[in-house]
């Protein structure tokens, strides 16, 4: 599907098992490259304790797709739903 959600040529299926699909939830997050990666580490913070739920890696082309996607899904729910407040960050 293009972004007018009408099918292309390159359209694809992507499965997942219902484990994955059901997803998880996570109030931490931390990104950190190297010269030919990206690495999105996603974790559930509780008190002095947390873990590591998922661990991603990219490529730098995929990451910066990554980035723009995510900079306008962010603008249109904004729009939508408005604005969202960052909350505190963990230091």
């Amino acid at each position: 599907m293009d972004r007018n959600n009408k099918p292309d040529s390159s359209s694809f299926v992507i499965k997942a098992e219902d484990e994955v699909a059901k997803g998880r939830f996570s109030n931490f997050a931390q990104v950190s490259s190297a010269p030919d990666s990206f690495v999105l580490d996603f974790s559930f913070v509780q008190g002095p304790a947390g873990w590591l739920l998922s661990r991603i890696l990219l490529s730098p082309q995929h990451a910066k797709r990554l980035s723009v996607a995510l900079s306008e899904t962010i603008a249109k729910h904004e729009e939508r739903f408005g604005k969202i407040d960052s909350g505190p960050t963990l230091q």
